[in-house]
């Protein structure tokens, strides 16, 4: 199976867990740039707002996904849900081919059933990323 590794990240919490999951694959990583200001109180409310009116912005991929059979997508959870440049990316590339790995301080994803291949929550409170990441490697080798 020819897999990409593809994240977006605001603080470098989901880049890190991307490239664990990249290097475990031995495959590369995408980055998914909006060009938005993401930073400080008001780009957190903004991300928010954005998030939870599902409001689509520009994209650009710092490689290609062409060739992918299947993506796994790493992204913050904001507003319940993915950040709005994966959502974005999310228009561009089927969910069904999709692995979404879900990142976030405290809570999961609201809607699980959104036509992901699987969905995995990195919760920093439940001090689960290695075990998550292990356990989402041993699911893709079946």
């Amino acid at each position: 199976m020819n897999y990409k590794v593809v994240y977006f990240s605001r603080t470098g919490t989901s880049k890190r867990v991307a490239n664990k999951i990249a290097d475990k694959l031995s495959c590369e990583t995408v980055e998914i740039n909006d060009y938005m200001n993401w930073k400080g109180l008001i780009g957190f409310i903004k991300g928010g707002y954005y998030a939870s009116r599902n409001k689509e912005i520009e994209i650009s991929l710092s490689g290609s996904v062409e060739n992918s059979d299947e993506i796994v997508l790493v992204t913050p959870l904001w507003a319940g849900g993915p950040a709005p440049a994966v959502m974005s990316f999310l228009k561009k590339f089927p969910s069904d081919k999709v692995h979404l790995v879900v990142t976030s301080k405290g809570s999961t994803i609201k809607n699980h059933s959104s036509g992901y291949k699987s969905v995995t929550s990195i919760v920093r409170s439940n001090n689960n990323e290695d075990s998550a990441i292990e356990d989402l490697i041993s699911n893709l080798s079946k």
